[in-house]
């Protein structure tokens, strides 16, 4: 596993990640987040925690959306199907 001690060695081994040069393809920032192995989000976390806070804030939203996203699919199905129950209110 590489080791990144510092802030410095961290953002550019990430800067690499974002932009490898030599002909060889880039990713975006939203790309190099969904793909960010856990041992270097680790290291992301030790080196920026208010970026680990941002992160964990993220995630819950996400979770949040999908539970949302599944409820309106949910009550969408039972309108459909007209059984004559009223969708749960959020």
């Amino acid at each position: 596993m590489l080791r990144l001690d510092t802030a410095a060695q961290a953002r550019a081994f990430l800067a690499l990640c974002l932009d490898p040069g030599s002909g060889r393809a880039g990713r975006t920032l939203p790309e190099l987040v969904a793909i960010m192995p856990p041992w270097l989000q680790g290291q992301v976390d030790t080196h920026a925690p208010h970026l680990a806070d941002l992160r964990a804030e993220a995630d819950r939203l996400k979770t949040a959306a999908t539970a949302a996203q599944t409820a309106y699919a949910e009550a969408l199905g039972t309108w459909i199907t007209d059984t004559g129950k009223e969708p749960p209110t959020p």
